[in-house]
């Protein structure tokens, strides 16, 4: 990047440069800051997704032996 280069310290260019740069610079942070933000929120959603996803029990097959047989139960 390029350094910037100033005019004369009393000159009205060099204070409307100097004001932009402090805009472009605030203008700058706050899109860091919103980032942030949006970063923050998306990790948020990812884990609340995760945590609520369905859990589905393994199959087993059931193979218990009956209690008593239909020929006794008449």
């Amino acid at each position: 990047m390029m350094p910037i280069t100033l005019p004369a310290p009393s000159s009205d260019e060099r204070s409307r440069r100097i004001s932009g740069d402090f805009i472009r610079a605030r203008a700058l942070a706050r899109l860091y800051e919103r980032r942030a933000v949006v970063e923050d929120l998306i990790r948020s959603l990812e884990e609340y997704q995760r945590t609520n996803e369905p859990r589905l029990a393994e199959c087993i097959e059931f193979s218990a032996p009956p209690k008593y047989s239909l020929s006794s139960a008449r």
